[in-house]
């Protein structure tokens, strides 16, 4: 998989959540497990220059998902945005 095709799949799925967090409901498991598993991809295909961006992100997906398992509505909310937030730090043009 090449980083273009891994950030659409990220970007459908995170559309998924934030419906979800749009409706007050945590999102589904299934769904913070597949998000977790792509962005844990990140690093595997990052560059040298957005090396620890990657990893920062995956890292987010992987408290975002305990969040979920917690059942922590505001948690999962507060690192939704923190996500959204480091996709943008994320190369655009590739």
């Amino acid at each position: 998989m090449d980083f273009r095709t891994l950030k659409n799949q990220l970007k459908t799925v995170h559309s998924d959540i934030t419906k979800s967090i749009g409706a007050n409901a945590l999102p589904e498991l299934e769904t913070m497990q597949e998000f977790t598993r792509l962005a844990r991809m990140m690093p595997i295909l990052a560059e040298d220059e957005w090396l620890g961006e990657a990893e920062d992100f995956a890292h987010l997906a992987t408290q975002i998902l305990l969040a979920t398992k917690q059942n922590d509505f505001k948690t999962v909310v507060q690192l939704s945005d923190s996500l959204e937030d480091a996709q943008q730090l994320l190369p655009q043009d590739i």
